[in-house]
């Protein structure tokens, strides 16, 4: 059976988020798993609170969790438990996954602020940091099934085995069709999408409704938000890329862009090492 983690901290978009992966893993006969990361105010620490406040507020959480794990086995008829956790957000995800031998994650995604813009946030970072498949989901989008995919493939960046296997993975979960999207400044580099060898070799592709389409542009969000738009497709899936630390002071991750501007359910798939 397959495990998905559903980060949560209740807010009005986690709660969205919670919902729609546990629509996901009722429809496919997933375990799912709520990793709650309690925290504590500044002012209780500024106030230097006592052991018995921490105590207090870590059952307060306890029940929280279990209550909304026994929440959603009811609602969804699902298999589900929960995991709560204390310190680096990142860190105690990844320990999550570890225990929870988990798959795929799913976090919300609140409306785009100022803040996030400029520092990011667990969401944009998660993305460059954990090797899981991570599904992005806006706070107004409810789970109505995945028929459509739209894949945003960027041809000057190496693509990995374990990558492509993990879309292959989904477009075969859900029988989607799937639209391999392309933006390049030049025309003549459009040959290398159809004959990439990575996209292409080893799989029977005669089994998966697919299209693609190239279009000129050197504003490549700006063409995928169109895209998006024109196709209205249920997911888009991107493949981050690991900037170094020269390139990242010239570079913006397109996908950690996309996640805070998407307006549908955004799976981002880890480059790993094959």
């Amino acid at each position: 059976m397959k495990t998905i983690i559903v980060c949560t901290d209740f807010s009005r978009e986690a709660e969205n988020a919670t919902h729609y992966g546990a629509s996901l893993a009722k429809e496919n006969n997933y375990k799912i798993v709520l990793f709650n990361l309690q925290t504590i105010s500044i002012h209780a620490l500024n106030a230097q609170a006592s052991a018995d406040f921490f105590y207090a507020q870590t059952l307060k959480n306890q029940k929280k969790i279990i209550e909304k794990t026994e929440e959603l086995k009811e609602l969804y008829n699902i298999e589900a438990d929960h995991h709560l956790a204390s310190g680096n957000f990142m860190e105690e995800l990844e320990n999550c996954i570890e225990a929870h031998d988990c798959d795929c994650i799913v976090m919300g995604m609140a409306e785009k602020t100022l803040e996030q813009k400029l520092l990011g946030n667990n969401v944009t970072r998660a993305i460059h940091r954990i090797k899981k498949p991570i599904l992005i989901v806006p706070s107004h989008i409810e789970y109505t099934g995945i028929r459509k995919i739209l894949f945003a493939y960027d041809t000057q960046k190496n693509m990995t085995w374990s990558a492509m296997n993990d879309i292959y993975y989904f477009i075969n979960t859900f029988n989607a069709e799937i639209e391999v999207f392309n933006v390049n400044e030049n025309l003549e580099d459009f040959t290398e999408v159809i004959h990439d060898i990575d996209l292409n070799s080893g799989y029977d592709l005669e089994d998966i409704k697919y299209r693609f389409k190239m279009i000129q542009s050197v504003e490549v969000i700006k063409a995928i938000e169109e895209e998006v738009r024109l196709t209205n497709p249920d997911l888009l899936t991107m493949v981050p890329y690991q900037y170094n630390l020269l390139e990242s002071l010239f570079h913006r991750s397109k996908t950690a862009i996309m996640a805070y501007k998407n307006k549908i359910p955004l799976l981002s798939i880890p480059l790993n090492i094959d």
